[in-house]
């Protein structure tokens, strides 16, 4: 967690506006979906349920109507007169009783079953039959043969049982009583699938159900469903409740319990659907926002990175700024304040270079009063005829050497000079450090005479090259050791280059250079100079990388080239 905040920390502030935009958009967004989702979710097994609890009521409804004609005709027979003349008759012969039945009895149980197709069957269990006719009398005796019997209450109400085996049926039972005991037992039989179709033909689409009667018994249990869907334990109530949608409704006068379920899944899939539909539309709104943020945060931040790479090459040393800004908030004022510091700073350091080189000219002029240019050559011209007459060659081009370095160095005082005297003591300073050096490096040059009658400021190439063979070729190991001193016109400007294949500097190295914590005094003076007299015309620029040398190159004006350094010291 630690390193994340770090790492958030180190980010730009544009790509920190940026995060925070796009957090500021999403998270918003995330909540209304999640809010809508959880909405519609609620709402869809508000609607699914309200529809699974209109269906099992119309279907129970359905059921109880027809259930209510069967207990009707129940009614209906159980207080036939022709029907309680027959069972409570006196036993007699068994044509007569035939003919009886045939002619009373038969008409009475069977025209139900011409007008409801879903009766199989109406059976009169009594103790006043001996012989069962056909399946409408049967003797009371063999009532006990049937599964259902043993559920029978007391009582002469209406009960209804299942009758499961080869063929399921719906079983409807009344008992008829004499003095004391059963005497007979209405039964009607019923089509299972018929009776239930109501409620049957909602189990589609992944639905199930599930009748109980009054004891907790399954009586009808069936789901179409997808395997995935599918409930471990279809007999359970409670098991549905726990995992599925649920709907329940009791029938009055069977007390059946009837329950169709859904899967929440299957209730939900709609909303992931169409979730799913619109994530598409999410993320063209994450990247219009991811976008949006990105070009609001570059407007924004714009000024500010303009600024801090102004500040950052102020602290290289190159003091022009520029930045600007006209907007009155905060960037635009603190963009405002840094350019007045700026220009303050400017007109200090002008101030002290002015006064510092004013010294320096003080000091020269000083310098140059204490040393009689004419003694000091008429001493090199003597010691070079000394030389002369003692045979030592050597000493006497150094001693000639030696008196050309000193006299374009002087220059008469002047802090001017031609390219062509710069060359010319430069090539004296290179003679004499050859030798110096046992003649361990080469020199090549590349200098166009052309340039040799504009002005520059005097003593630009000595500091540098002092530099290049001090910290470059000395501290080389190459055998190949090569200076190489450049002198062009590239486009309005005089190019001066000092190169040398040393060992080079890292690229922070070079930067300090020119920078105000310079370690060399020497090349850092030549760059003030420069920048003093040529202001934003003038560069000094070094190149190097370590193991392959260095080149420090030097761009001046070719246009009156020296005129305005000329007119100061006339000043002076």
């Amino acid at each position: 967690m630690r390193k994340l905040l770090q790492n958030y920390k180190d980010l730009k502030y544009r790509n920190k506006i940026m995060l925070l935009t796009i957090a500021a958009g999403i998270i918003p967004v995330a909540i209304i979906v999640a809010y809508m989702q959880t909405g519609m979710i609620r709402q869809l097994k508000s609607r699914e349920t309200d529809s699974m609890d209109k269906s099992v009521s119309q279907s129970v409804k359905s059921i109880e109507n027809q259930v209510q004609i069967y207990e009707n005709l129940i009614d209906y027979l159980s207080y036939s007169k022709d029907l309680r003349n027959v069972l409570n008759q006196k036993k007699g012969g068994d044509y007569e009783n035939y003919v009886h039945y045939t002619d009373v009895v038969d008409p009475i149980l069977e025209m139900p079953l011409v007008y409801h197709q879903e009766i199989k069957g109406i059976t009169v269990y009594s103790d006043n039959i001996e012989v069962a006719h056909g399946t409408t009398l049967v003797p009371l005796s063999e009532i006990q043969n049937e599964s259902w019997y043993a559920h029978l209450t007391e009582g002469n109400l209406l009960e209804w049982f299942v009758r499961r085996g080869a063929g399921t049926e719906i079983v409807a039972a009344r008992k008829f009583y004499g003095d004391q005991d059963i005497s007979a037992v209405l039964v009607m039989r019923l089509d299972y699938d018929k009776v239930l179709e109501p409620f049957s033909n909602l189990l589609k689409d992944n639905t199930g159900g599930i009748v109980l009667d009054a004891d907790g018994h399954v009586v009808y249990s069936d789901y179409s469903m997808e395997q995935e869907y599918r409930p471990e334990k279809a007999d359970s109530l409670n098991y549905l409740r726990e995992h599925y949608v649920c709907s329940e409704q009791r029938m009055s006068n069977t007390d059946w319990t009837f329950c169709i379920y859904r899967p929440e899944k299957v209730i939900t899939r709609s909303t992931h659907q169409l979730v799913m539909r619109n994530i598409p539309i999410i993320g063209i709104c994450i990247i219009l926002l991811a976008l949006l943020s990105y070009f609001f945060s570059k407007r924004l931040v714009s000024c500010l990175e303009r600024l801090t790479e102004n500040m950052n090459q102020v602290q290289l040393g190159f003091r022009k700024v520029t930045v600007h800004s006209d907007s009155k908030d905060e960037v635009g004022t603190l963009i405002r304040s840094f350019s007045r510091m700026m220009d303050e700073l400017d007109k200090l350091i002008s101030e002290v270079y002015e006064a510092k080189i004013e010294l320096q000219h003080t000091e020269m002029r000083a310098l140059q009063a204490q040393i009689n240019p004419h003694f000091l050559y008429n001493s090199l011209s003597i010691i070079n005829w000394k030389a002369i007459e003692a045979g030592e060659d050597e000493i006497s081009r150094v001693t000639l050497d030696l008196s050309t370095y000193y006299r374009t160095s002087l220059n008469r005082g002047e802090t001017m000079t031609t390219v062509e005297n710069e060359v010319n003591n430069i090539r004296a300073y290179l003679r004499i450090q050859r030798i110096m050096h046992d003649d361990n490096f080469q020199v090549k040059e590349d200098i166009d005479p052309a340039l040799y009658h504009y002005e520059i400021p005097k003593l630009i190439l000595q500091p540098l090259v002092e530099n290049a063979i001090e910290h470059g070729l000395d501290l080389s190991e190459r055998t190949d050791r090569q200076l190489t001193i450049t002198v062009k016109q590239k486009e309005e400007k005089l190019l001066f280059s000092v190169r040398d294949n040393g060992n080079g500097m890292s690229k922070e190295q070079a930067e300090q250079i020119l920078g105000y914590q310079s370690p060399g005094y020497g090349v850092h003076n030549v760059y003030d100079r420069i920048k003093l007299l040529y202001k934003e015309e003038g560069h000094m620029i070094i190149e190097s990388s370590e193991g392959k040398g260095t080149c420090v190159k030097i761009l001046i004006p070719t246009r009156a080239a020296g005129l305005k350094e000329r007119s100061r010291i006339d000043k002076a």
